[in-house]
């Protein structure tokens, strides 16, 4: 019997074991018919100050509010019996209160007090409640104490319970659930997505800029924040920005109860994790707290070679030195190895290939046509520090800092550059040692105060970055010439490293420095009109590249750059907190080295800037069932260069980048939640050398779609049995920039079952079930049909 067969055999299987379960799940609704009461109450701040828009819901249960003006809350049809209600506030620490609740009474409880706290919603698990996934209101965003509605820029929330659910292993994953967001690679591990039309391998580590090494586990994520459009006002124009938006990753917090969890997850090609997440209080105060993230994971391939292997260790630490001061400290020590191989297709060699088109190509989807020796060793240690004091009832200080090292223990790639359609070169990438650092101190200050009747909540800070790198390599180093239809030589690495040395490595250092200042405020003219104005200034500074052969730096490359980033918002909302009407500019900016501009003589450039107008809607109805955004948006791209004629750089190039994107998140009835989103891109060269002028940008698909809906029993004996199905589709888009070959489109269809208890947790998932053949950016074949199951205990 082939292997396609029983792989297809497979496929059939698992669907119609997934149909079976989704169909027989009302079977096991049975709600147990027993007496409600109704649970009252008032959450202030610690001045006494009503609080409102606070999330109360029960801990267990499918029962949640939020609090009026007067911070007042109800909940209604509560089952009676001792029950737990979780209180989570933008800014402030999670409550928890026991309530016993009387059949057919109201229950008034004591008012809850709630302190201020800037990790609000790091930890907080009200699986049951409304719209679980819709918690978007995070300060980390902005910086600044708004609301999603009140915020005039686009952006995405994909957290923990959302990762749960689909058994989230890789950041990809993740990407997936995003409007727009196509993920993509990097040859360093530090996997990335293209949103708007724009690329971006790097993201933000709680709101700072990491190493350009990062081969992150998504075990030690509490969330993503995905910010969509040009955002140099908060975070300038370094690399781990693009003009399509910015990405954050929010790590795991400690919380003030013992608690976590062990779990262990294997599945197709070998798959195999460990993790454990466990967090207590260090003394019985509560005020210092650790929480540990440990996770180990192997994998195999699907091709006839290669695997992947991750190990980490992360510890947070927090202690609350007074009700004003809190000092936090987080560590990710992170360890990884792997094999990876790409396909190139040179400009000079279409005229020798008949295929257009990735499915026409004659490669083997499983083999890989390299070996377990072209692997890459590396690691990042990042250590971040925070601390938090208010200095008055109106103003908090924020200070951060965060070192991040990457490094390349050794990095062999293999890229298949096709010739014909039966021939081509494996050309090999050497990289060994190198280094990645960044190191970045920031100071925020946050102030809410009101001028006259109108209410300011204002940003002031400070920003010092500094990048390095360390480089030794060799690139386009020519191994063999192979028939790709022929059995073929091993690589062998100490033929890879002598061809390496007979041809050189080339060693270098960069250093750069920029020092950024910004203010944002948010005014409220009326309570349903307000304001968003900001601006950054950055100054950038490098001494250049520095080669160690020669003892010098390379020719006029040393130079100091100023930039400035404007950003202005308006917000109206004619149902306040339900709907809201936003209009925005953004501006983002690239800053670019000096570059040759005729015979041997270098000019210094301008900035690259990203221009964005965009406007929309955004709603939050229905008792928070349904959380909807719509927008439309263009992005003008200036001072690009390009290569005229005589390949001298010519800095009046000009892009487009224009769209729509949906995205709803709905509760409809109690158990069932439903994300999805569309987007439709176009992005252009509107001018720029004649080769590329009209084309649009690799990797950029005009269509995609996503959507995960999952439902779980809320009550009877079955209680915590659910079930997910989801998919994305992605569009036709060019896989180079002269728009001659085609990255086809696909369609993924994904299924999940678990069975959530207190104690425990057991989840079965499908990924890519209709067994689709699509490859990413770089021409990577992806996972074919692949089954996970996991078992989680907590305590």
């Amino acid at each position: 019997m082939s292997y396609v067969f029983i792989r297809k055999s497979i496929k059939i299987s698992f669907l119609k074991c997934f149909l079976l379960l989704f169909a027989t799940l009302s079977m096991f609704n049975s709600y147990s018919q027993t007496a409600k009461g109704t649970i009252t109450g008032i959450v202030k701040d610690a001045a006494g100050k009503p609080i409102e828009y606070t999330l109360v819901a029960l801990k267990k249960g499918n029962k949640s509010n939020y609090t009026d003006d007067n911070g007042k809350f109800i909940l209604k049809n509560v089952t009676a019996g001792n029950v737990v209600i979780v209180v989570q506030g933008l800014g402030y620490t999670t409550s928890e209160t026991s309530v016993e609740v009387i059949s057919g009474e109201t229950i008034t409880i004591p008012d809850i007090v709630l302190s201020e706290d800037v990790n609000q919603l790091d930890e907080v698990n009200i699986v049951s409640g409304q719209n679980k996934f819709a918690r978007k209101e995070t300060q980390s965003i902005a910086r600044l104490p708004i609301k999603n509605l009140e915020n005039p820029q686009v952006y995405n929330v994909v957290g923990k319970d959302l990762m749960m659910e689909q058994v989230v292993l890789e950041r990809t994953d993740v990407y997936r659930n995003v409007p727009g967001a196509v993920p993509n690679y990097s040859a360093g591990g530090s996997q990335g997505l293209t949103m708007r039309g724009f690329s971006n391998t790097s993201g933000m580590l709680n709101g700072l800029n990491t190493s350009a090494v990062y081969p992150m586990n998504t075990a030690i994520l509490e969330r993503i924040e995905f910010l969509k459009g040009p955002s140099g006002t908060l975070y300038g124009g370094n690399r781990n920005t693009s003009f399509g938006g910015v990405y954050n990753y929010v790590t795991k917090k400690p919380y003030q109860n013992f608690g976590g969890e062990v779990g262990y997850v294997g599945g197709s090609f070998n798959f195999s994790r460990v993790t454990a997440d466990v967090n207590t209080p260090l003394n019985k105060e509560k005020t210092a707290l650790l929480r540990l993230n440990v996770a180990g994971q192997s994998e195999g391939s699907f091709q006839d070679q290669g695997f992947a292997k991750n190990y980490v260790f992360a510890p947070s630490f927090s202690y609350q030195v007074t009700d004003r001061l809190k000092l936090s400290v987080d560590v990710d020590i992170t360890r990884s190895n792997y094999t990876m191989t790409t396909v190139a297709i040179p400009a000079s060699s279409f005229a020798n290939i008949t295929a257009r088109n990735f499915k026409d190509l004659k490669l083997d989807y499983e083999r890989s046509y390299a070996n377990n020796d072209v692997d890459a060793e590396i690691g990042v240690n990042n250590v971040g520090a925070q601390i938090d004091y208010k200095i008055s009832d109106q103003w908090k200080s924020e200070t951060k800092f965060l070192s991040s090292v990457g490094y390349y223990k050794h990095l062999l790639w293999m890229t298949l550059t096709l010739l014909t359609d039966e021939t081509a070169n494996r050309v090999i990438r050497n990289q060994t040692p190198e280094t990645f650092g960044n190191t970045e101190l920031q100071q925020n200050f946050t102030g809410d105060f009101k001028i006259g009747s109108f209410r300011n909540r204002m940003l002031i800070g400070l920003d010092y970055n500094k990048n390095y790198n360390e480089l030794n390599r060799v690139v386009n180093l020519i191994y063999d010439k192979i028939d790709i239809n022929q059995p073929l030589n091993d690589f062998n690495k100490e033929k890879i490293k002598d061809l390496s040395y007979q041809k050189g490595f080339a060693a270098t250092t960069t250093e750069t420095e920029t020092y950024s200042l910004y203010v944002s405020d948010v005014i409220n003219f009326t309570p349903s009109l307000m304001a968003m104005l900001s601006l950054r200034v950055d100054r950038f500074s490098t001494k250049g590249t520095y080669y160690p052969a020669t003892g010098i730096y390379g020719v006029n490359e040393a130079y100091n750059q100023t930039s400035l980033a404007p950003k202005i918002g308006l917000v109206y909302q004619p149902v306040i907190d339900k709907v809201s009407i936003f209009a925005n500019y953004m501006n983002g900016f690239v800053n670019l080295a000096p570059q040759e501009v005729s015979d041997g003589v270098f000019s210094k450039l301008k900035p690259q800037y990203g221009t964005q107008w965009e406007g929309g809607v955004k709603l939050d109805v229905i008792q928070n069932k349904l959380n909807a955004t719509v927008s439309y948006y263009n992005i003008e791209v200036t001072n690009s260069t390009y290569k005229d004629a005589a390949n001298y750089t010519v800095q009046d190039g000009t892009q487009r980048s224009k769209g729509f994107e949906v995205e709803i998140i709905t509760n409809p009835v109690p158990g069932l939640n439903i994300v999805a989103g569309y987007a439709y891109n176009e992005n252009e060269y509107t001018n720029a050398s004649t080769a590329l002028e009209g084309k649009s940008l690799a990797a950029s698909p005009k269509n995609t779609a996503n959507i995960w809906a999952s439902y779980t029993l809320t009550g009877g004996k079955s209680k915590g049995l659910g079930f997910g199905v989801g998919g994305n589709y992605v569009s036709d888009s060019w896989f180079e920039t002269s728009n001659t070959f085609v990255l086809p489109s696909y369609t993924l269809l994904n299924a999940a079952l678990f069975y959530d208890q207190p104690k425990y947790r057991i989840s079965l998932k499908g990924n890519n079930l209709l067994d689709e053949q699509y490859w990413n950016a770089t021409g990577m074949p992806q996972k074919p049909i692949n089954i996970l199951a996991g078992i989680t205990f907590k305590f």
